[in-house]
């Protein structure tokens, strides 16, 4: 039977053999032991970060007009063309001035009228003077006539006003913008009749600076004036998101805020203005507008994507001891960045799996390579990377990565 059983063994192919040789090998021999799974990590130190506040605002011009007439008249002319812009002084419509010519030719003759008039009196006075001192009229007729060349005096100064009325009112037929800006489309077509003072013609919008209102909440209110009560330096810069997500390369400041809370919202209206060389801004833009309201102190910075998120709970994995893999529950805040704001569950000093958190299980045992943990940046000088909008603008990349602490719609 032993001699059938080698035979068998014999016949069998080598690899399957040594397969067999290898698994029967003896009851003492050990499974070789596993590899540890290499991971990088980070050791956690605490930092002092700026948490951003970002409001949704809304452009505005700072100064808009409406364009109206000064008289009532057939519009005879548009001199501009619709959506340029416009220079202060220059002419924008003519209304028919031949009315207002007529009547200040009129007046013209009447005050020549009053002035020859008032020439002859004047003689006459001149006059009748020595002839009263030497008696030969008597003093009443004197009087008479000085009274008489008052009146025409009075006359001739009445002409002249009203010379002057029919001047500017022929003045007032060529209507001119009282600012530069951008124009927009004529209300008006030739050939309207234009009231006075009532018929819109058209409006002008100024350029630079440019207005943006937001609304900011009660509690970011309050942070921002703790805030600031802590710094001794001058109020950081508001920077400008704009609707393509780029940021506007010119900082702004706050020149407005308001003297009271919105008790319908909840809200303070806050107004800041920006400077607008390149004319990018227009009114009515959505934007998003973001300033420091408050620094963290002693946070604990931990990458988006060092953390796992399963059913509503977040959670990352440290090395402790013995290289073994810990899962630890954590609670985040604030976004700074690419990293979130750790509140609870981490501590200084925590070895932090940062890459190749996808090979790792709790209880599984590691090799480690550390790096430093990446300093944020909290500089508020306008540093940072230069990148080009569409409108061909430079746009600096804050060196202070936002934070968004809550949005509000602004408030009309």
């Amino acid at each position: 039977m032993k001699t059938c059983r080698l035979a068998l063994l014999a016949s069998l192919p080598a690899p399957l053999l040594g397969s067999l040789v290898a698994c029967s090998g003896g009851n003492g021999a050990k499974a070789p032991a596993a590899i540890p799974t290499s991971v990088v990590v980070t050791r956690l130190q605490p930092h002092t970060v700026p948490i951003y506040g970002e409001f949704v605002g809304e452009t505005e011009a700072a100064a808009t007009v409406q364009i109206h007439a000064k008289v009532t008249g057939f519009l005879q002319r548009i001199a501009f063309q619709e959506g340029s812009l416009v220079k202060m002084g220059q002419l924008l419509f003519v209304i028919d001035p031949r009315p207002y010519q007529d009547t200040l030719t009129e007046a013209q003759a009447t005050l020549a009228v009053d002035q020859a008039t008032l020439s002859n009196a004047q003689e006459i006075v001149n006059r009748y003077r020595p002839l009263a001192q030497k008696h030969a009229i008597s003093q009443q007729e004197l009087d008479s006539e000085i009274a008489t060349a008052k009146e025409n005096q009075a006359q001739v100064a009445l002409a002249q006003a009203q010379v002057a009325a029919a001047q500017l009112n022929v003045s007032y037929t060529r209507i001119i913008t009282p600012m530069m800006g951008d124009i927009g489309t004529s209300q008006v077509k030739v050939g309207d009749l234009i009231q006075s003072g009532s018929t819109l013609m058209a409006t002008v919008y100024s350029i630079t600076p440019m207005y943006v209102t937001f609304g900011i909440s009660e509690n970011s209110y309050l942070e921002y004036v703790e805030h600031r009560r802590t710094q001794t330096r001058q109020p950081e810069p508001i920077q400008l998101l704009l609707g393509n997500g780029t940021t506007y390369d010119q900082m702004g400041e706050v020149n407005l805020v308001a003297p009271a809370v919105n008790t319908s919202t909840g809200t303070l209206t806050i107004r800041a203005s920006f400077a607008n060389p390149q004319q990018i801004l227009k009114p009515g833009l959505f934007v998003q507008v973001r300033f420091v309201v408050r620094d963290a102190q002693n946070a604990l910075l931990v990458p988006q994507s060092a953390i796992q998120q399963l059913q509503g709970t977040e959670s990352v994995y440290v090395v402790g001891s013995g290289n073994e893999v810990q899962q630890i529950s954590i609670t985040t805040s604030d976004m700074v960045g690419n990293d979130e704001v750790v509140t609870s569950g981490l501590k200084a000093g925590d070895l932090l799996i940062v890459e190749g958190v996808e090979k790792v299980h709790p209880g599984s045992v590691v090799k480690t390579q550390e790096i430093p943990e990446k300093i944020p940046d909290t500089d508020q000088s306008g540093g940072g990377s230069a990148a080009t909008t569409n409108g061909g603008s430079t746009a600096q990349t804050p060196a202070r990565t936002p934070t968004r602490t809550s949005t509000q719609t602004p408030t009309q």
